[in-house]
């Protein structure tokens, strides 16, 4: 997991390589949160960006982690932003509705 903020344009950008999935989400679980709330940082950005570029599959405990990082988000008063390389993923936050929710970008 790499972690990026750009405090000129308010953009905190989180990247996982790989699938996000049970056994991968977890386990990041505590670092993003830790990342979304780092003292200093948590009130500079505005745009919350999670890329995952290497990923083919997001399963239930995936969602479940971006549906509560959409929530600490929220509460922050920002916005949150998916970019994803793979059809399959993005097809997955389509089909669940969370693009209504979350700005997805094709990378």
């Amino acid at each position: 997991m790499n972690t990026n903020l750009d405090s000129v344009n308010g953009i905190l950008t989180v990247t996982i390589q790989g699938d996000l999935t049970s056994t991968t989400a977890e386990p990041l679980r505590p670092a993003i949160y830790g990342a979304l709330e780092k003292q200093g940082i948590a009130r500079t950005w505005k745009l919350f960006r999670l890329e995952l570029p290497a990923a083919k599959m997001v399963d239930s405990v995936g969602l479940n982690l971006i549906v509560s990082l959409l929530k600490i988000v929220q509460q922050n008063g920002g916005k949150m932003q998916i970019a994803c390389a793979n059809a399959n993923v993005h097809r997955t936050f389509m089909f669940t509705r969370l693009d209504k929710q979350i700005e997805l970008v094709k990378l």
